[in-house]
């Protein structure tokens, strides 16, 4: 799981649950590559729906708890790595708060160009030299980023920012875990790049645990 929520206050009420699909799970898409194929092979195989053939979990879905009322707290501020690694960008997808860095590099020895948009709007458009200096630049705004290269146009990766800590992602069985909210009735969300959205309303008590549960079809 990425540092989110889990990492705030351990008192308190905590949301635990996990996320599912029953669904059929589409085979990896293919798609050629045309540059590079010393380094990236002929061919990259996109898996973009990650399901756990016993669990049913989705990994990498991105949860989060609406708080109507803005609350200061001291969780760090962590950093989000994005590599450039073997013609991909590891991890795919990650969630962050606003403020928090980013930081690019690149591990393969030919030159990536990273390019990181919001709503449509270029944030970063920076080429990443093999063997450079690391990249960093802060993600202010909430929102989905999309990351690309402009070179190797099938690389593609996600980071979901917040303004609050209330989020997290889900392992490789689905599971989640969000700590630290403040009494009384909330949005949650699930946010995956293939499946899409799903919102429930839940009651958090003043302490105590809440299992909560989505499942995409």
């Amino acid at each position: 799981m990425v540092p989110g929520s889990q990492t705030a206050s351990a008192t308190g009420p905590v949301i635990v649950g996990r996320v599912l699909y029953h669904g059929t799970v589409p085979l990896p898409t293919q798609e050629q590559v045309t540059r590079d194929t010393e380094v990236c092979g002929p061919t990259v195989n996109a898996v973009p729906l990650s399901v756990d053939p016993t669990s049913h979990g989705v990994r990498d879905a991105i949860m989060h708890v609406g708080v109507e009322r803005a609350i200061t707290n001291d969780v760090p501020l962590h950093v989000s790595v994005v590599k450039n690694q073997q013609c991909a960008f590891y991890p795919r997808v990650a969630a962050l708060r606003a403020g928090a860095q980013m930081e690019i590099s690149n591990d393969d020895p030919v030159m990536h160009n990273t390019n990181v948009t919001l709503s449509s709007r270029t944030v970063l458009n920076v080429a990443v030299v093999a063997g450079g200096n690391p990249i960093r630049k802060p993600l202010k705004k909430e929102g989905l980023y999309l990351i690309k290269c402009n070179v190797h146009k099938f690389m593609k990766a996600y980071r979901y920012v917040f303004s609050d800590s209330f989020f997290d992602q889900t392992n490789e069985t689905g599971q989640f875990r969000i700590a630290g909210l403040p009494p009384g009735l909330h949005a949650i969300s699930v946010w995956h790049e293939t499946l899409g959205v799903l919102h429930k309303e839940i009651q958090v008590p003043a302490s105590g645990t809440v299992t909560v549960e989505f499942e995409f079809k």
